[in-house]
């Protein structure tokens, strides 16, 4: 064992769980499950933490009903939409069809729901007429206001506001041009199926973008993807797939979609790519 010393200022249940988790003997040290267990770590737990998420591979085997129809009133055929869910294709139809769910199980599961009306509640105790805002933000949200409560409702539904991939008004020859510059940098092969819609397929062991346009692979050509036996061999080989969407409020929504892959790898380029495009 070791030799240290508790502060005094620790909690009961705090001095009970730290000799626990410093037990020298890793068969006789407490668990991550039991830590989880413990009383000190499950009084006052959020709800958002101590109810474990919705399982995503299950949700995908299982279709929504509710969900199916409405895009099914969007005009796409039953049978193709049911069949490319089941396949993981990405089109027209699928792309509507997660929107459509994850937007329901946002705003009418219970996940994350009762965690925010839980706040709100006890945020409310605490405001005061007293109380004022102090950016110019804050004025226009209290602007309108009838009550103490209007103006947390809306912080917490800018809160939850979320957008899809990335969103740009230029010109959407201006958004490729700058896209297939960005791939090129990152030595990225793509073959282009669609005026907006690319395959594409990434390895740290590609050339250098000099030979790539050495082999008329540049970012003005129809190009195709490069097949080698070395980059099928490989492991470490991300494909993807480069969508760009029209919004309603006319907007370009830029999406990238991992085919195969090491997923972390898949993070590593979005990440490189989005430095690319100067967004980060």
């Amino acid at each position: 064992g070791g030799i240290y010393t508790l502060p005094s200022h620790l909690s009961p249940l705090a001095r009970d769980l730290i000799p626990r988790m410093l037990v020298v003997d890793p068969m006789k040290r407490i668990t991550i499950r039991e830590i989880r267990e413990h009383q000190w770590f499950t009084v006052g737990l959020p709800r958002y933490l101590a109810v474990p998420p919705p399982d995503t591979a299950q949700q995908v085997k299982k279709l929504d009903d509710e969900t199916l129809n409405d895009v099914i009133n969007m005009g796409f055929d039953k049978n193709q939409l049911i069949e490319s869910l089941h396949k993981r294709l990405q089109n027209e139809a699928t792309v509507a069809y997660y929107l459509l769910l994850d937007n329901r199980l946002r705003t009418t599961s219970g996940y994350l729901g009762a965690e925010f009306h839980e706040s709100m509640e006890s945020s409310l105790a605490q405001v005061t007429p007293a109380e004022t805002p102090n950016s110019a933000t804050d004025h226009r949200q209290h602007g309108h206001m009838e009550s103490p409560g209007f103006g947390l409702r809306h912080h917490f539904a800018a809160d939850r506001k979320w957008a899809l991939g990335l969103q740009s008004r230029a010109h959407p020859r201006e958004i490729i041009t700058e896209v297939l510059k960005a791939l090129q940098e990152l030595n990225v092969c793509w073959k282009k199926i669609g005026h907006y819609n690319m395959k594409c397929r990434w390895s740290p062991s590609f050339p250098s973008h000099e030979s790539m346009m050495h082999n008329n692979h540049g970012f003005g050509a129809e190009s195709a993807i490069i097949e080698t036996d070395d980059s099928e061999k490989s492991t470490h080989t991300v494909k993807f797939e480069i969508q760009l969407y029209k919004t309603r409020d006319e907007k370009y929504l830029l999406d990238l979609q991992r085919v195969s892959g090491p997923q972390l790898l898949f993070l590593d380029l979005c990440s490189a790519f989005l430095t690319q495009l100067r967004v980060l």
